[in-house]
C-alpha cells in the first residue's frame, strides 16, 4: 500500500491552541501563515509566543521567507533528512510535505498536522517498544533510514547526529504516534576506535556537571540496547506529568530560528568569521524579551571551561512561556568535552570577546563578552567568578566512576581549564 499524499496545508498547534495554518506562499518558494482568531484572542497581536521573528498579526502571508526558514529549523539535516523523506516518498526540500508526516513531534510545543485534522491531543497515542525494537530503530538511524522497514517514531529532530525519540511511560519505553510527545532523545554512539567514540560519554559527563552548576535540568546517561550503545537524554521541552496524564510540551526555538538563519548549509550554524550568529545576538533575544543575559554568560563560561567547541546556533535555545510574554534561556543541552580529542580543532562555534580559539580565552575575555552585551563590569565579573567557582566545585563532587567512558585525559583538560580560569578570574576581579 503506497503512502498517502503529503498535505500542502498544515494546521499549527501551540500550547493546545490551533494557532495558525501554514501553506505555500502565493509567489516564490516561501511559506505563509495565517493566524487564527483563537491565537489572537489568547496572545494578542504582536505576541512572539512562536518566534522572535514571527509576531502574531492580522495580515495573512507576511514574511513567507522567514516562515520557511523557521519551519526548516525543525527538520533534520543532511542524509538523515534525505532518508526520512525517501521512506515516505516525499521531496526532502518540500518542508510542508516533510512536516505533514513528521511534524506531530518536533522541538518545542509546536504540533503540525494536515489542515482540518482534529486536535492532536485527542488522537495522541503511544506504542510500547522493547529493547529489541529500540536497537532496531538505532540501527536504522545509523544507516540514515530504510525504505524497507518503518521503525521511525515519526519525530522530526534537527541536527546531523543519528538519533531517535521515544516516550518513557510508567510501563517502559514507547514510540509516539498521532501527536503524542516524546520525552527522551537517544543518540547513537560513534563507532568504537574512532577519534570521537567517547562523544556520548563526555556529553553525559558534561551534562552532569552542568546540572551541578545549575545550568540545566537535562538528565543523561549512556545505555546499551542489544549491541547498540546510545546516550539517553531527557527533553527539557517536555513536562511529564507524574499523575499519568499526557506529557506536556514547552515551547522553544533555537538561536538560528530566532535570527532567521537558514541552516540548509550546516556551516551557517557557526560564526566562523561572520558577524552572526553570535553570543551578542543571543543576549539581544533575551533582553528584547525582558530577560537578563546573566544565564547566557554563565553558559558561555561553562562552554569554554569544558571545551564544548560545538556550541553553535542550533545548540542554544530560548523558552517561550505559554503566556506569550516571557522569554528565558533554555537549559543547557548538547554539551560535550572536545579539547582532549585529536579530532578537535579547538575552534569555538561562536566567538568570545572576538576570539574563537578555546585555549586563547581567559577570564578577561569572558568578562569582556558580558560587557559587550551591556552588563556592568562588576556584574559580569561576579557572574564569571561565581560560575567558575561552581564548576570547580562540581568537578570535585562529580562521581567519575559513573562516567567510565570518559578518559583521564578528558577529565584532566577540564580540570586544568577550570582551575586556571578560576584563579585568573579572582585576579581580574581584584
Amino acid at each position: 500500500m503506497s503512502p498517502a499524499a503529503p498535505a500542502t496545508e498544515l494546521d499549527v498547534w501551540l500550547y493546545g491552541t490551533h494557532a495558525a495554518t501554514a501553506r505555500p506562499a502565493a509567489r516564490g518558494s516561501g511559506i505563509e501563515i495565517a493566524w487564527t482568531d483563537e491565537a489572537l484572542d489568547r496572545w494578542g497581536v504582536g505576541s512572539r509566543v512562536l518566534s522572535q521573528l514571527l509576531p502574531l498579526g492580522t495580515t495573512a502571508g507576511s514574511h513567507p521567507a522567514r516562515v520557511r526558514v523557521w519551519l526548516e529549523g525543525l527538520l533534520p539535516e543532511g542524509r538523515a533528512r534525505d532518508s526520512m523523506a525517501r521512506e515516505h516518498r516525499i521531496d526532502p526540500d518540500d518542508t510542508l510535505a516533510f512536516l505533514s508526516v513528521y511534524g506531530r513531534d518536533t522541538a518545542g510545543a509546536v504540533v503540525l498536522v494536515p489542515a482540518g485534522s482534529p486536535d492532536p491531543a485527542t488522537t495522541a497515542r503511544t506504542e510500547p517498544i522493547d529493547e529489541v525494537g529500540i536497537a532496531a530503530m538505532l540501527r536504522q538511524a545509523a544507516t540514515h533510514g530504510s525504505t524497507t522497514d518503518r521503525l521511525d517514531s515519526l519525530t522530526s529532530l534537527a541536527g546531523m547526529e543519528p538519533k531517535i525519540a521515544l516516550a518513557r511511560t510508567g510501563d517502559g519505553w514507547a514510540r509516539v504516534r498521532d501527536g503524542a510527545a516524546s520525552t527522551h532523545i537517544l543518540k547513537l554512539s560513534r563507532p568504537p576506535g574512532t577519534a570521537t567514540s567517547d562523544l556520548v560519554d563526555t556529553e553525559a559527563a558534561a551534562l552532569d556537571l552542568a546540572r551541578r552548576v545549575g545550568l540545566t535540568t537535562v538528565e543523561a546517561h549512556v545505555a546499551t540496547f542489544e549491541d547498540q550503545r546510545a546516550l539517553v537524554v531527557s527533553r527539557f521541552d517536555r513536562a511529564p506529568d507524574p499523575s499519568g496524564r499526557p506529557v506536556g510540551r514547552v515551547h522553544q526555538e533555537d538561536l538560528a530560528q530566532a535570527l532567521g538563519i537558514a541552516t540548509t548549509d550546516p556551516e551557517r550554524k557557526f560564526q566562523h568569521g561572520r558577524a552572526t550568529p553570535s553570543y551578542a545576538d543571543a543576549a539581544r533575544v533575551l533582553t528584547d524579551g525582558g530577560a537578563t543575559p546573566d544565564a547566557l554568560l554563565r553558559l558561555v563560561v561553562f562552554t569554554v571551561v569544558v571545551g564544548n567547541t560545538d556550541a553553535h546556533a542550533k545548540n542554544h535555545a530560548f523558552v517561550r512561556a505559554p503566556d506569550g510574554a516571557r522569554v528565558s534561556l533554555a537549559p543547557a543541552y548538547d554539551v560535550s568535552m572536545h579539547l582532549h580529542s585529536p579530532a578537535s580543532s579547538g575552534r569555538l562555534a561562536l566567538d568570545v570577546d572576538g576570539r574563537d580559539v578555546a585555549r586563547a580565552i581567559g577570564a578577561a575575555q569572558l568578562v569582556g563578552e558580558g560587557r559587550a552585551w551591556g552588563l556592568a563590569s562588576r556584574r559580569a565579573t561576579r557572574v564569571v567568578v561565581d560560575t567558575l567557582e561552581r564548576t570547580v566545585a562540581a568537578l570535585e563532587a562529580v562521581d567519575r566512576e559513573r562516567h567510565p567512558g570518559v578518559s583521564v585525559a578528558a577529565w584532566a583538560v577540564v580540570d586544568e581549564r577550570a582551575r586556571a580560569l578560576a584563579a585568573e578570574a579572582v585576579r581580574v576581579g581584584g
